[in-house]
């Protein structure tokens, strides 16, 4: 008999995650598997005790760590078991152990299995590089399946069961009606919108109320009933009010109350029109429950509704840029997301409600879904079987003869990786060496003598060549690099085992900068002979976050030196008013290595024109704010360079540098003395007055 170890939410909580796991070990063939569940979050034992579950639960929350990540560890280093699988959850959500996992996977031999939701609009890479760790990665969605697919070569589509699916019913109309007795005894000749959900930032439920308020102003007849907790996220009773809704526009459920399966089929059946209009959704159970009990749907254009909703309900476009917060392997992050306007929602409610044979049509559809979804649902002892009774094979396309260089961002690290091209071609003598990155950085490897392609960044490239070097993606993305005492350039050799060799950037001169024998009109900017400085100085304002590398003082230090100054930088950096020349936005970054290798110095913040400066050898000034330049400083090609740090124990309320985790009212950076910034500068280039 083998051995499983569940790791998901507790099967008796009532959660979408909990009921999964619940009807998960339903189906699971005792004969053949022994199980034990690492349970997260706790419920009420009232109900339980006289009902008690007949199988071995482990608590993961511990005073420390509510989602026992150590105590899983030590399971895993003490109890055998065959399988380990994760039920639910996040792809992330054990990040802090991820490499611990593997590393017993692999000397312990289990099978790692995880059943995960995804619902994003674009692809992560470091959430590509966790599926590709697991024995059976499985999205529980076709939309998750088809993102995936050409990123993760091991992904399946696993349907998980309903848990009570056999109760969820459409009601006749004689006990439809006396479910709404019950369910909404002192509403009478009113249509009921319902919802069933968290409350919580991706489920929208403020667009939703705001929608339906503004459906009631043409269609007084309706009702709004929201089974959610009303005080979490959002205080939506306050919500309500502000947006203008009075007493008897909305009901809710019982606050605090749990509801049994049968319950929430009453539930359903008193409605007329389900609806989530949620941002993204990993499955949601709610929409099949409500269908399962033909009703009709409304519900957003998006993830996981797709596989639900496409020709069965009223879907709603997602149309607002929003945000959702999300783990990544650096921490935690906001990624992009699309919310549906409450406008859209509001005509869709209106479109359905106003149309009751549309209703008619609509539920029958949406019972003939629900029964053709859950006669599809997967078998956990067939994925089980096969994982520990038969090893897989993969057929993956033979990869490219080639060696590719994998760097995302940003253009500093483009120009740091070229210290590699040297040492990778003596190493791969006789293999082309392929650059990818995205195309606003092409520009910095453009005639690089190593360099025989260069190619767009895509995810699914990294799996086709022989031979991949990316030492951002998989070792400096991870973070926390600012800790050290080891410079950001020196990392890229090393951690591609060559010996470094010197930046390059192959300098072109601008078109537009025309000297006595040499003129050709550029209709980006034109300057003449006389008004292009025979000597001047580089300067720059602004860094990658501009919220905490943003220089205010420049126009004070261009005016203390009464030299021509030549600013470069990007469009949206903050312009000096005092500069001589403004070409912001205007030059590639091979017609700014040009402009700042003629420079007689520069002074500039920690970015890309730091390391450029060091690069092409122009003496420098730099100006850093919460990275320190012990680590984020440049390489010098023999020039100097003079390093302008802020007093973090002075002007920093944490003592220490923050390398811009924290908001702060007056960044460091501008607690550099402009004075100070003049003095730099006429010691590198020698004045007397230094």
């Amino acid at each position: 008999m083998k051995k499983v170890l569940f790791v998901g939410e507790h099967p008796r909580s009532g959660t979408g995650n909990g009921n999964m796991l619940a009807a998960i070990l339903t189906a699971l063939d005792t004969k053949r598997y022994q199980f034990a569940c690492f349970i997260i979050h706790d419920v009420d034992p009232l109900p339980i005790v006289f009902n008690p579950i007949p199988f071995t639960m482990i608590q993961a929350a511990t005073p420390a760590d509510y989602w026992g990540s150590q105590k899983l560890v030590n399971l895993a280093e003490r109890l055998d078991f065959d399988i380990l699988c994760m039920v639910g959850l996040d792809i992330w959500r054990y990040r802090d152990i991820w490499d611990r996992i593997v590393q017993l996977r692999n000397t312990r031999k289990f099978k790692w299995i995880w059943l995960f939701p995804y619902d994003l609009n674009q692809v992560r890479l470091d959430w590509i590089k966790w599926m590709n760790d697991l024995d059976a990665p499985c999205a529980y969605s076709h939309y998750g399946k088809e993102v995936l697919k050409d990123h993760v070569p091991k992904i399946e589509y696993f349907r998980p069961p309903l848990f009570n699916a056999e109760l969820f019913r459409p009601f006749s109309e004689k006990e439809r009606q006396a479910a709404r007795k019950e369910v909404f005894p002192n509403i009478r000749d009113k249509q009921i919108i319902g919802f069933v959900g968290r409350n919580q930032v991706r489920k929208s439920p403020e667009r939703l109320i705001k929608a339906f308020l503004l459906a009631k102003k043409v269609n007084p007849n309706i009702l709004l009933y929201l089974h959610t907790d009303m005080q979490d996220i959002f205080n939506l009773t306050q919500v309500a009010k502000d947006f203008g809704a009075v007493t008897g526009d909305m009901v809710t459920k019982q606050q605090g109350i749990k509801y049994s399966t049968e319950q929430m089929v009453k539930i359903y059946n008193a409605m007329d029109v389900y609806i989530n209009c949620s941002m993204q959704e990993g499955l949601s159970w709610t929409v099949i429950e409500a269908m399962a009990c033909g009703r009709p749907i409304v519900v957003s254009a998006t993830t996981g509704h797709f596989e639900l909703a496409t020709g069965i309900g009223e879907m709603v476009n997602c149309k607002d840029l929003s945000f959702l917060s999300t783990v990544t392997e650096g921490g935690g992050s906001q990624i992009d997301a699309y919310a549906c306007r409450p406008s859209d929602i509001a005509s869709a409610i209106l479109e359905v409600i106003s149309d009751p044979k549309k209703q008619e049509v609509m539920a029958q559809k949406s019972l003939g879904k629900a029964k053709d979804w859950l006669s599809g649902v997967s078998d956990i002892n067939d994925l089980f079987d096969r994982e520990v009774r038969e090893a897989r094979v993969i057929s993956l396309p033979s990869k490219l003869n080639k060696v590719l260089f994998a760097q995302f961002s940003s253009a500093g690290d483009v120009l740091m990786t070229t210290q590699c091209f040297k040492g990778i071609r003596e190493r791969h003598k006789d293999m082309p060496l392929v650059y990818m990155t995205r195309s606003i950085y092409q520009d910095i490897v453009e005639g690089n003598p190593y360099i025989d392609e260069i190619i767009d960044w895509n995810d699914a490239t990294l799996r086709k060549y022989k031979v991949v070097y990316n030492p951002h993606g998989e070792k400096i993305l991870r973070g926390r690099f600012n800790n050290g005492n080891v410079p950001l350039y020196q990392m890229y050799p090393y951690f591609c085992k060559v010996d470094a060799d010197e930046m390059f950037i192959q300098e072109r001169k601008p078109s537009f900068i025309n000297t006595e024998d040499d003129y050709d009109e550029d209709e980006r900017f034109k300057i003449d002979y006389n008004e292009w400085p025979k000597e001047y100085i580089v300067v720059h304002t602004t860094g990658g976050s501009v919220a905490h590398r943003t220089y205010k003082h420049m126009d004070t230090v261009i005016s203390l030196l009464g030299m021509p100054t030549v600013q470069l930088g990007g469009p949206l950096d903050m312009a000096c008013l005092e500069a001589t020349i403004d070409l912001r936005g205007k030059l590639s970054f091979r017609e700014s290595a040009w402009v700042m290798k003629n420079a007689k110095a520069a002074i500039v913040v920690d970015s890309f024109l730091s390391h450029l400066a060091g690069c092409v050898g122009t003496p420098a000034v730099i100006t850093y704010g919460p990275a320190p330049a012990r680590v984020v400083g440049p390489r010098s090609n023999g020039s100097r360079i003079i390093n302008l740090e802020p007093n973090h124990l002075d002007v920093c309320p944490t003592v220490g540098a923050c390398y811009g985790e924290e908001s702060c009212k007056s960044p460091c950076i501008n607690t550099i003395n402009p004075y100070k910034i003049r003095d730099a500068v006429l010691n590198l280039i020698g004045d007397k007055n230094a």
